[in-house]
């Protein structure tokens, strides 16, 4: 199974580093505008009214005393000089709403022109300002863009600008960051379950190079005592299992007057020793190859328990509708049913053992439900370690290997499944697995 592209979560890494660098910037941001709207956007706006107001007044006044003759003239001059228009024709336009321009206003009142009144020009391109000089009224226009009544495109522009720059650069290497940590952490799950990961690339920062080096040396380290492990197992096995032959050879020599009773509790003994060594061998090496094929997940219960049912067991099997079709290698899938179906034979106390089949586009759940005495919750993980036997009363393993469980932890764990005891409503176990989806 593929564990596809990770997702954007806000509560990883990625997400929540972030989300902080989007909030300092934004934090930053609003206290950089501010402080710069107050100090330097604001006084420099005052200023520049007061200096446009003063032009205007001085032009008012100087239009209130010249000659008629010489008005054309200094209109030039005017609007040569200071960019001002002088006209004593009412333009096109509206008049301008009182809450607009209040510098400009507080200055022009500041010169004594108390009288007066402002108008837009149409696409509010043009300020018009009313003044009166003796028995004639003139009109000053000028540049809308002189009052700096538009947003300080500036200022935005190098906030905006350098906080999307920088943003973006903090995530970039955040991302490369955590790219680093999701290979180890994907490295880390294969390892936990069992598997041996492909080799970590030992690139980026130092501190991830020498994390993912140390990984791939811890990695190799218990990839070569899983491997000796299996060696001395092995070895193990084939000198128990020599003078075990040599006992059943004994055993089938013996005089036929022997006592029958005996020799049959020394056959079963040998027996048990036998599958004792083979479960543990198979524990050890943890059923390393892998074929996965396309299987009928009922199929594969019917058969189970058509195995059990001619050995006198009650088996009771309630599948699903649906096809119930799953990828999994088929020898690992049984080895784990038919060990948890053994279980609960052992402990059911002879009542009949119910599987339920549950199947959908999510995967697959077997349920393997008995009427034993149960497992205390404090006790459940107890009972997946190897040759752990619970206090009296509860599941004695008197006469089994310890190693059912255990292996099929074991194999489920490595193949990305889960394997869950929890109590039966009316007594008893249910030993659930979790197949997940297929990708």
């Amino acid at each position: 199974m593929n564990a596809g592209r990770p997702r954007f979560r806000i509560d990883s890494l990625f997400g929540l580093t972030s989300l902080t660098i989007a909030l300092t910037l934004l934090a930053f941001s609003l206290i950089a505008a501010s402080a710069t709207n107050y100090l330097v956007v604001l006084p420099m706006a005052k200023r520049s009214a007061e200096d446009l107001a003063a032009e205007v007044a001085t032009a008012a006044v100087a239009l209130q005393w010249l000659p008629t003759s010489e008005r054309d003239q200094f209109g030039e001059q005017l609007l040569h000089d200071h960019g001002i228009v002088v006209t004593d024709r009412l333009p096109d336009s509206s008049p301008l709403p009182s809450n607009e321009l209040p510098y400009f206003r507080e200055a022009l009142a500041k010169h004594s022109l108390h009288e007066f009144s402002i108008l837009t020009g149409h696409g509010n391109s043009q300020i018009w300002v009313d003044i009166h000089s003796g028995a004639n009224e003139y009109w000053l226009g000028f540049d809308n863009g002189r009052l700096g009544t538009n947003p300080p495109l500036a200022l935005v522009l190098a906030l905006g600008g350098g906080a999307l720059l920088t943003l973006s650069v903090s995530l970039f290497v955040v991302r490369r960051i955590t790219r680093h940590l999701n290979r180890l952490s994907m490295a880390a799950r294969e390892l936990g379950q069992g598997r041996t990961p492909a080799k970590v690339p030992t690139t980026g920062p130092v501190e991830i190079s020498a994390l993912a080096d140390t990984f791939n040396h811890m990695s190799a380290n218990l990839q070569r005592m899983a491997e000796n492990r299996t060696v001395m197992i092995a070895g193990l096995s084939h000198d128990l299992r020599t003078p075990l032959t040599r006992l059943h050879l004994a055993v089938e020599m013996l005089d036929e007057n022997a006592d029958r009773e005996l020799l049959a509790r020394i056959r079963r003994n040998l027996a048990a020793m036998n599958n004792l060594i083979s479960e543990f061998l198979l524990f050890s090496r943890g059923m390393e190859r892998v074929n996965p094929v396309r299987l009928q997940l009922w199929e594969i219960l019917e058969s189970l328990i058509l195995d059990l049912e001619a050995d006198g067991v009650d088996v009771r099997l309630n599948r699903c509708d649906n096809p119930a079709t799953y990828i999994a290698d088929r020898e690992v899938l049984e080895r784990i049913l038919l060990n948890l179906l053994k279980n609960a034979v052992q402990y059911g106390h002879g009542a009949p053992v119910e599987v339920d089949l549950h199947c959908s586009d999510d995967g697959g759940v077997v349920e393997i439900m008995d009427r034993g005495p149960g497992i205390p919750p404090d006790e459940v993980e107890s009972a997946f370690l190897p040759f752990q036997r619970l206090e009296a009363g509860q599941r004695l393993r008197a006469s089994g290997s310890g190693l059912g469980l255990a292996i099929a932890r074991q194999l489920a764990d490595r193949h990305g499944w889960t394997i869950e005891l929890v109590p039966r409503e009316g007594g008893g176990t249910i030993a659930r697995v979790v197949l997940p989806p297929m990708h």
